[in-house]
């Protein structure tokens, strides 16, 4: 009866454990399965903490299914069928290659959202002859076209611009209709045709991948600059959010150039999808790089050498489910590492680490061992009023040691961030000393007998001792400088010294507040001290307990 009862309160305690483990774990969850979502999936009716499946179809156009897949609410469902009833008498022009099925059920769908947020409880209330005189009023050629355009996908190709050093812009193939400006490698799986998204000229894009793995378009412009002036290629496009892999090449003076990585036809509106230039100057800069670099990859007679002549490839490759699921997933990690000087304030983040970690170690061992070990006049009250600081808020102290750091002259410098470690925190200290009142005195005499100086019993004795519990201050220590962002924020004006603390917040705030390179960013701020603490969690906890000496 006692042994049913023990395993019962075992298993109670170890499923709130998993509980508790879950709810406080669910933050970093929810940002992981953000940093994977694209812009289309962050602001939706309803919350979902995974992101959806993304688009692999082998063929375009077709419809999205996603968009309304919670319109159909218990307020419409009843009604849906009188609602699909109303959409088909419409007869909204459905354009050629998708099944007419599919667009009516999705506009009807959509449509029944449109219902439920324009028309009047009381006409809900009326009965069907009313739901449908105003739903008839509500099916206009704009509304259907409004909800059509949100489940529609297909390619649209606009405009490719170069752009020189000189800030010369030239739109390649001007004058010429859309779907002329490239040759179609492809005519068996790609068809292009003019068309207008709206008031955008552009070209309709179908393809068919069960004709053939990759279609491809090339073309050799005649650019208005010397092309040793090239500084960047721009392909404007409203993507069919498909996922599958857009590679672009270039030949330019009998060189072939190749993007570092391909672009994946994600979200559904007009952008910039691909931006491609060689490394260069701008590279160095603290802007966003929204480009994607290009790297010679072979050389020759074969390729394009005249000077004032361009040809550009673009080829894209399927994506099967696998392929399409890690485009997504990585998506906004390339995005992110791409656009942020990640590197660079990592280098920074490390190097303030390492100095802190090494200052704040040192400093706080050497006071501890003075004040628990030596005596000397003074001593105790030295130690009060070294604890009595830690009362004293922080947000006093703000406005003097900032006029001091200024005063010496090391404002818009890292000294500030890191020399003031080398002077003990009041808290370690105490951890320290704590742990060092359990050294047997035996041990120090034993020393002296052997004619060891102060220095080198510290040095020797006592600080292997306190190995596990400066592995904790160091853990700490690490997790303080690694996430200071309010040290950068008074001192660091140069965007070049940021931490990555603080040049994650600069980034952020150059992405309009964007959140899933925000959550991108973060998880990757956030790993190392997730994997450090993961190999140190040994030590952390030794050291904690403060349980003195081992037998």
């Amino acid at each position: 009866m006692q042994a049913g009862k023990y395993r019962s309160l075992r298993l109670g305690a170890y499923l709130l454990l998993i509980a508790g483990s879950l709810l406080f774990s669910f933050p970093f969850i929810w940002m992981v399965m953000t940093s994977a979502k694209v812009d289309s999936e962050l602001f939706t009716e309803k919350f979902e903490l995974l992101p959806g499946t993304p688009n692999h179809k082998p063929r375009s156009p077709f419809i999205d299914h996603h968009e309304y897949r919670y319109a159909v609410t218990d307020l419409t469902r009843p009604h849906l069928a009188l609602i699909g009833k109303v959409v088909r008498d419409a007869k909204y022009p459905i354009p050629p290659g998708i099944d007419e099925k599919e667009v009516i059920a999705e506009l009807t769908r959509g449509f029944a959202r449109k219902l439920e947020q324009v028309l009047p409880p009381s006409v809900w209330e009326a009965g069907p002859a009313a739901i449908e005189r105003e739903a008839r009023k509500q099916a206009t050629f704009e509304n259907l076209r409004a909800i059509f355009d949100r489940v529609y996908r297909i390619l649209m190709i606009g405009q490719l611009r170069i752009r020189s050093n000189q800030f010369q812009e030239q739109e390649l193939g001007a004058g010429v209709p859309f779907s002329q400006r490239f040759v179609n490698k492809t005519p068996e799986v790609l068809r292009l045709v003019d068309g207008k998204d709206r008031a955008t000229p552009c070209a309709y894009a179908s393809y068919d991948f069960s004709k053939g793995d990759h279609w491809r378009l090339e073309q050799t412009f005649t650019t208005s600059f010397d092309v040793h002036e090239l500084q960047r290629l721009r392909l404007y496009a409203r993507p069919d959010d498909n996922w599958h892999r857009l590679y672009c090449h270039v030949e330019k003076l009998g060189a072939l150039y190749e993007a570092v990585r391909p672009t994946a036809f994600a979200n559904y509106d007009w952008a910039a999808i691909g931006q491609w230039q060689e490394p260069g100057p701008e590279d160095d800069t603290n802007k966003i790089k929204f480009w994607t670099h290009l790297k010679e990859i072979d050389r020759g007679p074969q390729y394009e050498s005249d000077p004032h002549k361009l040809k550009v490839i673009f080829e894209t490759r399927r994506s099967n489910a696998l392929q399409a699921w890690w485009s997504k997933i990585n998506n906004n990690f390339y995005r992110t590492l791409a656009f942020m000087d990640v590197w660079r304030y990592t280098a920074t983040s490390l190097y303030l680490v390492i100095l802190n970690i090494t200052l704040t170690m040192l400093s706080c061992s050497l006071v501890a061992y003075s004040i628990t070990r030596l005596r000397w006049p003074g001593r105790d009250f030295c130690f009060i009023l070294m604890l009595a600081t830690m009362m004293i808020p922080a947000q006093v102290t703000l406005i003097p040691g900032f006029l001091i750091w200024k005063t010496l002259g090391f404002y818009n410098t890292l000294v500030p961030l890191w020399l003031g470690a080398a002077f003990a925190a009041p808290f370690y200290v105490f951890l320290l000393r704590q742990y060092l009142k359990g050294v047997p005195k035996d041990l120090e005499d034993a020393a002296y007998i052997d004619g060891c100086s102060y220095f080198r019993i510290y040095w020797h004795i006592m600080l292997p001792l306190m190995k596990p519990t400066l592995a904790v201050i160091a853990i700490w220590t690490f997790m303080g400088a690694w996430n200071n962002f309010m040290g950068p924020l008074i001192y660091i004006a140069d965007q070049r010294l940021y931490p990555l603390a603080f040049g994650l917040f600069a980034f952020s705030t150059m992405t309009s507040s964007n959140p899933a390179l925000t959550m991108a960013g973060s998880f990757i701020m956030t790993m190392p001290i997730i994997i450090i603490f993961f190999f140190a969690q040994r030590y952390f906890i030794e050291g904690i307990t403060l349980t003195g000496m081992k037998a």
